[in-house]
């Protein structure tokens, strides 16, 4: 396993434990994923199987790695104001583009 790729603790979460596809899946019936990830994971992760041979699980490990920085980045709760933010500066710049 890549350094890229080792379980960090999140700082506002430490006991949001996903190391697993179980717990992903747990984390996810708690809805603390985006709208619809529960669903997408389960997609993905069965795609992601079946292109897989038993030697090559890297696709299988990039959607592990994928939902856990998803249910992660859900949980923090700066996610909500850096949004915010962003859209604000995003109405900003159309705000200016149109005069």
């Amino acid at each position: 396993m890549s350094a890229q790729h080792a379980e960090t603790p999140s700082a506002h979460h430490p006991s949001l434990r996903l190391k697993t596809i179980g717990d992903i899946r747990a984390a996810l019936r708690e809805g603390r994923g985006f709208p619809g990830d529960k669903e997408a994971f389960e997609a993905d992760l069965a795609r992601a199987l079946e292109a897989s041979t038993e030697a090559d699980l890297t696709a299988v490990a990039a959607v592990i790695v994928d939902y856990r920085g998803r249910i992660r980045l859900y949980s923090d709760p700066e996610f909500d104001d850096a949004l915010q933010e962003g859209l604000a500066l995003i109405a900003e710049i159309k705000k200016g583009n149109q005069e």
